[in-house]
């Protein structure tokens, strides 16, 4: 499907499939007077960035603050929690103002160009004048770069400067393979199944499951985080969260933002079988991916003493059952 034949389509303003149950572990904590004083403390913060303009009772709805409760469970501090939540309405928003929103200004064609520039908001420029002040000048008129300095003044509050390091590492490759999408949407083009989901793994919600130590109030050491088995269940738990997010996001998409692009959709072209049909096919692949993440999380529980990595891997797990606890229940995917 080409995005302007997408744009032409009518809608059906009935959900026309359902998502079955996935495997997943529940929640392994809901508070929701706890999540209500995060959310509320992201609404006060957001009006200073200017992110989300004119739509802040339909942020508010979207309950960034519950969401942040739900998967960072080893903390109650709320400022603590507030950081996950400036997380989630930062990123948000460079997705549904550069790629999926077009009343947001969401444009295939700039997103590349957008979100190369973007990246002066997580890695600091050092310019000599007048370029300092002229790039400073390009970045406060633009919502979403003020986002996401705002959120990286937040988390050089909360890490070290290798987690800090971190966090801009991960969430620029996302950036990367964000752009990767713009030529898919804007020649109709489709990517490969594998390549797909190898993009899903990057361009997911690993920028988000990299808050989970210095919210908690600890470090995994660079050298535990980038073992390779560390690795391994890290990008497991980023996929089948994302892949989470394909299957609850798609009925937004079928009523269409910029084209039709989560993987039921693709599996769909593929297979040439219904939306319901595909939905149920991605629910199968998120569960094989869980699968694998189970396997790995008891074998590596098992195989270490190290308080910290077991802490980092229950993080890992309260992650994946608060992000889908949240999808079932958010107004961002409740049309």
């Amino acid at each position: 499907m080409t995005p302007s034949s997408a744009v032409t389509q009518p809608r059906s303003a009935v959900a026309p499939f359902v998502v079955r149950r996935l495997r997943c572990p529940a929640p392994t904590r809901i508070d929701e007077p706890l999540g209500q004083v995060v959310n509320e403390r992201l609404m006060d913060w957001l009006p200073a960035i200017g992110i989300f303009e004119g739509r802040l009772q339909k942020i508010r709805a979207s309950d960034f603050g519950r969401y942040a409760m739900l998967c960072h469970a080893d903390t109650d501090d709320p400022d603590r929690l507030l950081l996950a939540a400036q997380c989630f309405a930062a990123l948000f928003a460079v997705d549904d103002y550069y790629c999926d929103d077009r009343t947001l200004g969401g444009n295939p064609e700039k997103v590349a160009e957008r979100l190369s520039f973007a990246m002066t908001g997580l890695d600091p420029v050092y310019l000599p004048p007048p370029f300092d002040d002229e790039l400073l000048q390009q970045q406060t008129r633009d919502p979403v770069i003020r986002g996401l300095l705002a959120y990286m003044s937040r988390v050089a509050r909360f890490c070290t400067p290798s987690q800090v390091a971190r966090v801009r590492q991960i969430t620029i490759a996302m950036f990367v393979t964000m752009a990767a999408e713009g030529p898919w949407r804007l020649y109709g083009t489709q990517p490969t199944v594998a390549e797909y989901l190898a993009s899903r793994q990057v361009n997911s919600f690993w920028p988000c499951l990299v808050l989970i130590d210095p919210i908690g109030g600890y470090e995994v050491p660079a050298n535990t985080y980038s073992d390779p088995e560390i690795h391994h269940i890290t990008a497991l738990a980023s996929l089948a969260t994302t892949l989470v997010n394909d299957l609850y996001s798609a009925y937004k998409e079928h009523l269409n933002e910029t084209g039709d692009f989560k993987l039921p959709y693709l599996l769909a072209a593929r297979h040439n079988c219904s939306l319901q049909e595909a939905i149920d096919l991605t629910a199968d692949i998120h569960d094989a991916v869980m699968e694998e993440f189970e396997r790995l999380h008891g074998t590596l529980m098992k195989g270490t003493r190290s308080p910290v990595l077991r802490r980092y891997l229950t993080g890992l797990r309260t992650w994946i059952g608060g992000n889908l606890e949240w999808h079932k229940h958010s107004a961002r995917y409740h049309v």
